[in-house]
């Protein structure tokens, strides 16, 4: 239990210190803006670029990664959408977001410092795998349910080409997709280009951190809680033990396996909150369910890294 605490105090502290500032004034918005689109636009991306480059990508199967991990997230959608439409009694879109909060992991923000913290470096090349198509498949597929909820013929018609524009456009994606190909002309990276990308890729850690105890400093807990709690059960709970069973089911490999369980108990991320906003739709519970499951998950990712 030692080793769990001495992983999550360092990294929940530095929230921690984030959220403190903003609380206090010493930390704006526009502060939070700033170091947001440093850590999105430009570590993240070169954090993945460099890694790609410099692992060896094991002879295992990727499909059985995505299926372990990616149907359990669709159960996991599917289960809190149906649940707070019928029993909760929420609008559909409402229930279409809430379902959201319930299955995307805060992968970014606090998957990539954590897991490779707990699990190893080795771990980055199934973390990246999942991540790869996190935002863009989900995303995708929730824009089309509001969009056929809505019944905004027009929004659907131009879907694809935004689809499009957000794949070359998005700078994960581009990092991702540069390390690949520059991994395939196996020229590699002079040692002066790796200790710079060393240097920024040491930063993302503490600037994600940063940036995630600031934005959490702006959700006021109030509202109902019914969702609160549907979706941090269903995220920091439900969705790891189905990702272990399924991981299980089609006999992933014990690392890439523990990648998946710890990915899917990390607690909802913040682009419920995004999607409320965007729609107009109950930005309250949105903010509790966030504040809420990442309190809550100081607990259930010391049970789940503990156990992996």
């Amino acid at each position: 239990m030692n080793d769990v605490f001495n992983i999550l105090v360092p990294i929940l502290g530095l929230g921690l210190i984030g959220y403190c500032a903003t609380k206090l004034g010493f930390f704006s918005q526009t502060n939070r803006e700033g170091l947001a689109k440093y850590v999105f636009d430009f570590a993240v991306p070169i954090l993945l670029f460099v890694s790609v480059v410099q692992l060896e990508i094991p002879a295992k199967s990727t499909l059985k990664l995505f299926g372990s991990y990616y149907i359990p997230l669709v159960i996991a959608f599917l289960f809190a959408a149906i649940v707070s439409r019928i029993f909760l009694r929420k609008q559909i879109i409402e229930s279409l977001v809430i379902g959201l909060g319930s299955c995307f992991s805060n992968g970014v923000l606090l998957g990539i410092p954590l897991i490779p913290r707990a699990l190893g470096e080795e771990s980055l090349y199934p973390l990246f795998l999942i991540l790869s198509i996190h935002g863009i498949s989900v995303f995708t597929a929730i824009t089309v349910a509001i969009e056929i909820a809505r019944g905004k013929d027009a929004g659907l018609k131009s879907l694809p080409k935004q689809v499009m524009l957000g794949l070359i456009t998005n700078p994960l994606i581009i990092g991702l997709v540069s390390g690949f190909a520059w991994k395939s002309t196996s020229i590699g990276l002079h040692p002066l280009l790796i200790e710079l990308f060393d240097l920024v890729a040491k930063s993302v850690t503490p600037a994600a951190l940063f940036v995630l105890g600031s934005s959490l400093a702006g959700y006021r807990i109030f509202g109902s809680l019914g969702p609160a709690v549907l979706v941090t059960t269903t995220k920091n709970i439900i969705h790891p033990l189905m990702v272990f069973g399924f991981g299980n089911l089609f006999e992933l490999n014990s690392l890439w396996l523990s990648v998946a369980v710890l990915l899917a108990a990390m607690p909802a991320g913040m682009n419920m909150y995004l999607f409320a906003t965007r729609y107009e739709i109950t930005p309250p519970v949105a903010t509790s369910s966030i504040f809420i499951s990442t309190l809550l998950s100081i607990i259930t990712l010391s049970i789940v890294i503990a156990l992996v």
